[in-house]
């Protein structure tokens, strides 16, 4: 992957940053099997970056957790129009993107790790639901799905924010981006304004 110096992030804090506020990924096999998944980044890891994640044990993408994976975590993005630039150039899409690469380990109960994703994502709710709620269901849940962590050998974090641009032409991009209209992306302007 390409990434231009001026986009290449290196902080860990960053790319675990992405994962917490878009973690959606995309999950790539070696032999291209694809899928999407809620994930989480693992805490407990220390000074590399983790993620756990799980997929249901009839997806076909299940038969691929033998195998190096990739993936994808998809931040904020926008396009860019041309006419919003002083000077004549090409449109763009500006964009924070996350790619890693791991061999997953799979564990022997998904129970913990579903319920630490379900305790995770309720508790942004006014009265989170708890798994333990569904009884002797929720063990059934969990002996159908498999529970995998990635240790990341390898990660990209690209966050092209328009940061080649001169400062002026930044604050022109970012007003652009807030005024109302078809490209309006206040989460994209804001992410441009912590760049500087």
């Amino acid at each position: 992957m390409l990434i231009k110096p001026e986009f290449h992030a290196e902080s860990l804090d960053a790319a675990r940053a992405v994962v917490r506020a878009h973690p959606f990924a995309v999950i790539v096999a070696g032999d291209l099997r694809t899928t999407r998944m809620p994930c989480l980044v693992d805490e407990t890891a220390g000074g590399e970056l983790a993620i756990l994640s799980h997929v249901a044990r009839a997806d076909p993408f299940a038969g691929a957790l033998g195998g190096r994976l990739l993936l994808v975590f998809c931040g904020v993005d926008g396009y860019i129009s041309a006419s919003w630039y002083q000077s004549d150039t090409i449109p763009t899409w500006n964009h924070v993107t996350l790619q890693l690469r791991g061999v997953p380990e799979q564990f022997s109960d998904a129970l913990p790790v579903l319920r630490r994703t379900m305790d995770h994502f309720e508790a942004a709710v006014e009265r989170p639901w708890p798994l333990d709620r569904m009884g002797s269901t929720a063990r059934e849940m969990a002996d159908a799905v498999i529970a995998f962590r990635v240790v990341a050998e390898d990660w990209h974090l690209e966050a092209k924010l328009s940061q080649d641009k001169p400062d002026d032409e930044r604050a022109r991009l970012i007003a652009r981006l807030e005024a109302p209209g078809p490209y309006a992306n206040a989460p994209l302007a804001m992410a441009m304004r912590a760049a500087r």
